[in-house]
């Protein structure tokens, strides 16, 4: 696992590595190129060391962009290698793509989670898959760029510490509540959401619902979504964010999503002092 080259980081402040922009395809070349060596025993922890930490930032990426391409698809935006058109622009242009084409996009997206499941889990096939990937994807994907910000309260809310005791806290209710997913909400919580993922050998999905960065007003879910997470109907899913500062991201996130399953219980990496919501489950409470 990653994590294990993660262990002298500073989590409190980002790295100046979390800003950077770069097309799909180049993202793709180099997530690849970092997994092979990461996997090359010749390289000592200590050499390993820089190349997880990009890594662990690069692999959201495969996600994030595959998640704008999905909803540009089923809501009939502009596919545009730069700019990320919001939802409510979709009346104004309203460009239809077919049946054939939502359901290849929804394929692919699907397929980035698992992809960057793999780069976490430092999976041996891992470099060839992200190859594979890239050569399965239209050109015009390729070209997408993706812009990172240094985004304090995700990296914080990313430590694998936290995470991991997130995990053991879940664990720990397995007799009472036993998740069979995770749900997370896009796009902050993307990074943590895959560790977790992980350490709990759970499925996971996104949905977006971004307040503060996308002004999204209630989480986006398509015809797409309803029908994927329709097969946890009668589970019991996990609810996710990284980060509760005021508490409203999850809250109308869990008020949206917990009438899909049979049960459901929300989780967080970090609490702020002040929120008005109280996740079940905390991996650590913030008092600022």
């Amino acid at each position: 696992m990653i994590d294990q080259y993660l262990c002298g980081e500073d989590w409190d402040e980002a790295p100046e590595a979390m800003a950077f922009e770069a097309p799909y395809g180049a993202i793709l070349d180099e997530a690849a190129a970092l997994g092979a060596a990461l996997l090359d025993d010749s390289f000592g922890p200590s050499a390993r060391m820089p190349l997880a930490l990009r890594l662990y930032i690069l692999a959201p990426a495969l996600v994030n962009v595959m998640l704008n391409y999905k909803i540009c698809v089923e809501h009939g935006l502009p596919l545009h290698p730069t700019v990320y058109y919001e939802l409510a622009e979709a009346k104004r242009y309203d460009m239809p793509h077919g049946l054939g084409e939502i359901e290849g996009a929804n394929r692919l997206y699907r397929g980035s989670i698992e992809l960057a499941r793999a780069a976490y889990r430092l999976d041996a096939a891992f470099p060839e898959r992200a190859i594979a990937f890239k050569a399965s994807l239209p050109e015009e994907i390729l070209r997408f760029v993706y812009t990172g910000g240094r985004d304090k309260y995700s990296w914080r809310g990313a430590e694998p510490e936290k995470i991991a005791l997130l995990a053991k806290r879940i664990r720990a209710e397995a007799v009472s509540f036993e998740p069979s997913l995770i749900l997370a909400a896009a796009h902050g919580a993307i990074m943590p959401a895959l560790l977790l993922a992980e350490y709990l050998g759970l499925p996971l999905y996104f949905v977006r619902f971004s307040m503060f960065k996308r002004k999204d007003e209630a989480p986006i879910v398509s015809v797409s979504d309803e029908v994927w997470l329709s097969s946890w109907r009668d589970r019991s899913v996990l609810l996710y964010d990284e980060d509760v500062a005021k508490g409203t991201t999850l809250e109308l996130f869990t008020r949206r999503m917990s009438p899909f399953f049979a049960r459901t219980m929300s989780a967080c990496s970090i609490k702020h002092a002040g929120s008005s919501f109280s996740p079940d489950f905390v991996a650590r409470h913030w008092w600022d």
